[in-house]
This record gives C-alpha cells, sequence and structure tokens, in this order.
C-alpha cells in the first residue's frame, strides 16, 4: 500500500511535469502507430526511439519509451480487426474473433472491444506489478531450468489440445514449426544445424519474418484475388459511439474470462524469454476451452477478442516485474529498455529501488497513465484508423507490403529476413489453400526453443538424469496441470465439435 501511496505523490507530480507529460502522449501515439502497422512491432518503435532520449532527462527517456511499449503492444489489435494481419506477434489471436466481427459490419465492436480488453489488462497488469513486484521476482527466482521445461510443456500440451480441427494437419503443423525452431546455430554448443551451408541461417529465423510471411503476405495475396475493391468493406466503416458503451457492457459481463486471461498474460510475462506471444495464445485456447459455445469462436465471437487483448497487455506490467526488481528483461521490448537504462547510467534490480526510488515511482506513474493515455487516444482516434485503412486497396496494399518489408528488416537489418517473409508467405499463401492450421506452427516454432533450452541446460546441471523433472515439486505440479488441461481440453473440443453437428 505504501508503495501504491509513493506512486501517486512521487510519481505522478514527475509525470503531470509537462515536458513529460507531452513526451507520453508522444510514446504511445508512436507505439500505437507502430503496433498497428504489420510487421513495425513495439519492439522497433523503443529501439527506434532509444537515440532521441540519449540528451533527455533520465526519467523523460524512460517516460517515452514507457508509453512506446504500451501503445505498441496495444496497437496491434487496429490491424488484426481491420486488415487479418496482426500488428505485433502478441496479436496473433485477435484476428481469429476481431476481423470477422469487422467482416459483419462491427468494425466498430470489435475495435471497442480490443480497446476496452487492453485497457483493463493494462491498468490491472501495472497495479499487480505496483503491488507484488519484489514479491513475484523472489518466486520467479525458483524457477530453474526444469520448471522452465515443464511450464513450457503445459503451455505446449494445454493450447495443442484445444486447436480442434484435422488432428493430423495440426500433428504436421507443430512438427513444422519445431523444425523451424531448429535451424540456426545450436543454443548450447552453437554448432550450426539444418543451416545447409547458408551463412544468413546461422542466426535461425526470426519470429518476425516468419509472422508476417504466414500471416499478412497470404492475407494481401487473397485480397488482391479478390473483386472487393476496400479492404475494410463499407457496411464496416460505421463507427457509433453506443457500440463503446456496448463494448464495456459486455467486458463486465465476461469479466470471468477477462479475469483469467489476465492472470495467464501477467504471470507468462513475469517469466523471461516467455513473451506476450504466447500469453495471447494460451489465454485464446483457454477462452475456447471453457465457453459453452466453442464452435462460435472464430466466426466473430466477444470472448475471443477480450482474452487476446487482456493477456497480452497484461504481460506487459508483468515483464516490467523481472526488468525493474533483478535487472532481467521479460521479453524483446524489455530487453531493449534495458539498454536505455543502462545509456542514462541506471542499473535496474534491487540497488535502483534502494539509490533511485523516485525513478521507480515515476516508472509506475508512466505506466498507469500510459495506459489512461492509450484508452483516450484509442477513443479518439478509432474512427480516423478505420478511415485510414478504408482506402482502395491499389494505394493500401503496396504501403502494407512495404512496411512489412521494414518490418522484417529492420530488426536485424538484413536483407536475408525479407526473403524469408516472402518465402513464407509462398508457404503460408499454398497452406492457406489447402486449408491448413497455421497456428500449430506458431506455437511450436515460439515454445520450442524455450523448452530445448532450458530441458538440455537441466540435464547439464543433473549430469544427464531426467529424474528431476518429475523429483522436483514444481515441475511436477506443472506436468500434473499440463496432463489435466490436456484431457479437459479434448473433452471440451469434442464437444463443441459434436454440438456443431
Amino acid at each position: 500500500m505504501e508503495v501504491l501511496i509513493q506512486t501517486v505523490t512521487v510519481g505522478f507530480s514527475q509525470i503531470f511535469q509537462p515536458v513529460n507529460l507531452l513526451l507520453l502522449f508522444t510514446g504511445v501515439l508512436w507505439g500505437m502507430i507502430f503496433g498497428s502497422i504489420p510487421g513495425l512491432t513495439a519492439t522497433m518503435g523503443v529501439a527506434l526511439a532509444i537515440p532521441f532520449t540519449f540528451n533527455m532527462k533520465p526519467i523523460s527517456g524512460l517516460v517515452l519509451l514507457t508509453g512506446i511499449y504500451i501503445g505498441g503492444v496495444s496497437g496491434g489489435f487496429i490491424s488484426a480487426t481491420l486488415l487479418n494481419m496482426p500488428g505485433t506477434p502478441s496479436s496473433i489471436t485477435t484476428c481469429f474473433d476481431a476481423h470477422p466481427m469487422s467482416k459483419q459490419g462491427r468494425s466498430g465492436l470489435a475495435l471497442s472491444l480490443g480497446l476496452f480488453s487492453s485497457f483493463f489488462g493494462g491498468i490491472l497488469g501495472v497495479i499487480f506489478m505496483i503491488s507484488l513486484a519484489s514479491l513475484i521476482a523472489r518466486a520467479a527466482l525458483k524457477f530453474g531450468p526444469f520448471e522452465y521445461f515443464s511450464l513450457t510443456v503445459m503451455a505446449f500440451v494445454a493450447v495443442s489440445s484445444m486447436l480442434g480441427g484435422n488432428i493430423v494437419k495440426n500433428l504436421i503443423g507443430i512438427a513444422l514449426g519445431l523444425i523451424l525452431s531448429c535451424i540456426g546455430a545450436d543454443p548450447i554448443t552453437s554448432i550450426p544445424r539444418l543451416t545447409f551451408k547458408f551463412s544468413e541461417l546461422q542466426g535461425g529465423i526470426a519470429l518476425l519474418p516468419l509472422l508476417v510471411g504466414l500471416f499478412c503476405v497470404p492475407e494481401i495475396i487473397a485480397i488482391i484475388e479478390s473483386e472487393v475493391e476496400h479492404i475494410v468493406p463499407k457496411e464496416s466503416r460505421v463507427m457509433k459511439l453506443s457500440e463503446v458503451f456496448q463494448a464495456a457492457k459486455i467486458l463486465f459481463k465476461q469479466i470471468g474470462n477477462a479475469l483469467r486471461s489476465f492472470v495467464v498474460g501477467f504471470t507468462i510475462g513475469v517469466f523471461p524469454g516467455i513473451g506476450g506471444a504466447t500469453a495471447n495464445i494460451i489465454s485464446y485456447g483457454l477462452a475456447r476451452s471453457s465457453s459453452k459455445h466453442t464452435e462460435k469462436f472464430g466466426t466473430g465471437i466477444p470472448d475471443g477478442i477480450i482474452a487476446s487483448e487482456v493477456s497480452n497487455n497484461a504481460s506487459v506490467g508483468g515483464a516490467m516485474v523481472p526488468l525493474l526488481a533483478l535487472g532481467i528483461p521479460g521479453d524483446a521490448v524489455t530487453a531493449i529498455l534495458l539498454g536505455g537504462f543502462i545509456i542514462h547510467g541506471i542499473n535496474p534490480g534491487p540497488l535502483m529501488f534502494k539509490y533511485n526510488p523516485d525513478l521507480v515511482f515515476g516508472i509506475y506513474a508512466a505506466q498507469l497513465w500510459g495506459n489512461v493515455v492509450m484508452f483516450l487516444l484509442g477513443v479518439s482516434l478509432m474512427k480516423f484508423y478505420i478511415y485510414s485503412l478504408s482506402f482502395p486497396k491499389q494505394y493500401l496494399l503496396p504501403l502494407i507490403t512495404a512496411c512489412a518489408a521494414v518490418g522484417a528488416f529492420g530488426l536485424n537489418n538484413r536483407i536475408f529476413d525479407i526473403w524469408v517473409m516472402l518465402v513464407f508467405g509462398i508457404v503460408g499463401y499454398v497452406l492457406r489453400k489447402l486449408d491448413f492450421p497455421l497456428l500449430p506452427i506458431i506455437i511450436a516454432f515460439v515454445l520450442g526453443p524455450i523448452a530445448e533450452s532450458n530441458l538440455r541446460q537441466g540435464l547439464t546441471a543433473s549430469a544427464g538424469s531426467f529424474l528431476p523433472i518429475f523429483t522436483r515439486p514444481l515441475s511436477l505440479t506443472l506436468l500434473i496441470l499440463a496432463a489435466f488441461l490436456f484431457v479437459l481440453g479434448r473433452i471440451l473440443v469434442k464437444k463443441g465439435e459434436s454440438a456443431r453437428c
């Protein structure tokens, strides 16, 4: 409670300085633009902004970067809703229901649901971050390699069991994702794997080019093939104020779904290296498995939008916990934020709480007000988002393609990543024509390396023994939970499929 009081008294006084308030608005708007354009992501937004903070005061620079982080993660739902293209990896499953809802002429409701869900997850995540940062950081320290491996297995099993559809195609997709995740240098020995003597493959395949290729490029090709002149249909361009209130009412009615998704997103955010994309996928799977209307998922049901957007914004607060309390970045964006701290001569961790408490309270306040600014900008600019993406496709598609290519190139500065995007764009298009699910590929690609590296680190520490996986209490608990979720998932999927029949 004392920390919350200090955040209000000390942190708010820093944020409400005119310069810092302007930087917060600028950062959130910058982040939402980067998040809403497929391929540009919050990670790139923060990375490009760091040079602008060199001559700023530490609190001013960190306020700008924090605003971009919040806006970038939140902005992904805009392109996911209107274009069926995830603006960030954290918005993969938002596409599944937000875009069908938009095509039904309810773009305003879909965007409002995404906005309210983002705000709910973000604000709650910051409150928990402030209240529980040191406690949660200590709990995360108890997780060793075997616990991380079991956590990944649980996530993998939980989501895979809830996919539904053709199980053979799902297994092929998982196998393909695992193979792709193995390309590059071995995480332990650094020996090249599956590179076929291409030096460019030694760094592996980056998530962003793969994601843009599998999801954005096929959608672009499909739009070119279609006879529609505008990507966003005319009936979907209407934005009514009543839809904003309707979205708030729906979120309130689905408070159980929202709270569950928050817990998943925040918890996964705390564990370094897992990230918002995983939280997004798991929350969507849990929402689907626990729903009485599983057959409606993928058709424009609000449950899926709420689960996706609450979880990925909750993971922002979670990812900040290990960064601030331990100096360990929770995801790619906080890794870049760590660089921003170091540039200003600040080392995150326990000593920062001792020697720079005002800065800590300022960051807490920036997180809180950043979510408020994101909500206000979202409401006021929602019509603009719809209008800007309603241009004829012959003008809009080249711009989207160029931004996707810039995004694929920008994070690693490799032309090779643009080729990766194009190759997997063709692969994704073919798989789409074959009615082949893409989500299993992404699940395996994201979770595979985490499981492999932690298992091998654990085996190295245990002299090759697998027993600690089953004898360490936390690890065993997670595996038991994985088995329970697998059985539950299959039962619920079968019920959903029988309901459709």
